[in-house]
């Protein structure tokens, strides 16, 4: 329920229509981003050395969705379904009382995949120790090439996709894609592997409402570091947070030294010179300068913080944030009306085509649905 709503307490299910439009937003995303289903390894260990030469990275898939399975779940309570976990400690010992190639498969995938520090050691100890065969890229795990990093970023700046590029020992390649969005906080909210270099889908690449271009190596993991550092996640797909143990593996392969995610900033200068022009204009001469100010500089700064670029999702969080209720509620009845003038107006500044522009006012209207009663401005 947005904050203009609670404040004149009016009671609406208007929010949770929109964050269940949200999921089915992300599920038809992600499905439309998978170029090809990652393959589970098979339920015994009797193939295992066969699929592993076929399918070295869903193997590799398989592995991160185990150790991240493995971790304390602070939802767990919560869960109609319980989720079961490897004792890491056990397969090691009894890879260690009877080795068979089949095993150290895996205690070669899990020796990287671990973020804890002893045990990971112990499983590479045993691993060194291990004489017997293993297919070429488990063997040179150690020796995976992260080559190349691409930022594939959304016009209005709600979200960007980097696409790291990897190649194993063997000399097979995968795309590691980690969808990061930016209304709040650079947070990761999605990620998932391609089966195809990187390359290919440079090429494929052709969306209008999409730029992507090379972003340096070092770049990519302080981005991606920083957003793995978030403690809980909120909003799980059928790939996220299971492959986070692969994401940070690639990442430590990675250069350090990069900048991190930071907006660029409005190209029209402060946000004061933008909203003088506002109320200059026929669209905003019906706004009140002393009592809108204020307002229009919270709702630009809101979000993304850009000020010339609103998506429909955007204008959903704004209205579902706290961050308005300083306001009056005289002011705060006029946040729909506001945002219906200015939202053209960024945009006819901005260059964002029409259709997007139409989409954000139908999230403004959409917002105000609920038990029959609307905030009007």
């Amino acid at each position: 329920m947005s904050a203009l709503v609670r404040s004149v307490r009016v009671m609406s299910d208007g929010r949770g229509n929109r964050k269940m439009k949200q999921a089915r937003r992300d599920a038809r995303r992600a499905k439309k981003r998978r170029v090809d289903a990652v393959p589970e390894p098979p339920p015994d260990d009797r193939s295992l050395i066969s699929f592993a030469m076929e399918n070295p990275w869903g193997l590799l898939m398989f592995a991160s969705a185990k150790v991240e399975a493995a971790k304390p779940d602070p939802f767990s309570n919560w869960r109609s379904d319980q989720r079961t976990s490897v004792d890491f400690g056990h397969r090691l010992q009894n890879f260690l009382n009877a080795p068979h190639s089949e095993s150290a498969l895996f205690v070669a995938l899990f020796g990287e995949l671990l973020d804890d520090q002893e045990l990971q050691q112990r499983y590479r100890v045993a691993l060194d120790a291990y004489q017997g065969p293993l297919p070429p890229w488990v063997a040179g795990l150690r020796e995976v090439e992260v080559h190349r990093a691409v930022r594939h970023s959304y016009v209005l700046g709600d979200f960007d996709e980097l696409w790291i590029g990897a190649r194993l020992a063997d000399g097979r390649e995968a795309t590691c894609v980690i969808r990061m969005e930016h209304l709040e906080d650079s947070e990761i909210v999605d990620a998932d592997l391609w089966l195809d270099a990187i390359d290919i889908h440079m090429r494929r690449s052709s969306n209008a409402d999409f730029t992507t271009v090379d972003m340096r190596l070092a770049d990519a993991r302080a981005w991606i570091e920083r957003s793995l550092q978030q403690k809980f996640v909120f909003r799980e797909t059928a790939t996220w947070p299971g492959c986070r143990p692969l994401v940070r593996w690639l990442v430590g392969h990675m250069p350090e030294g990069g900048d991190g995610y930071q907006w660029s900033g409005s190209a029209w200068g402060s946000g004061r010179e933008l909203a003088d022009e506002f109320f200059a204009c026929e669209a905003g001469a019906g706004f009140d300068r002393r009592d809108h100010l204020l307002l229009l500089t919270d709702l630009m700064e809101s979000g993304t913080g850009d000020p010339l670029r609103w998506s429909a999702r955007r204008v959903e969080h704004v209205l579902e944030s706290s961050t308005l209720h300083d306001h009056s509620l005289k002011v705060l009845l006029e946040v729909p009306a506001l945002l219906r003038a200015f939202i053209p107006f960024a945009h006819q500044r901005s260059g964002v085509r029409e259709g997007l522009t139409a989409e954000a006012l139908a999230a403004l209207e959409e917002s105000q649905k609920g038990d029959g009663l609307s905030v009007a401005g």
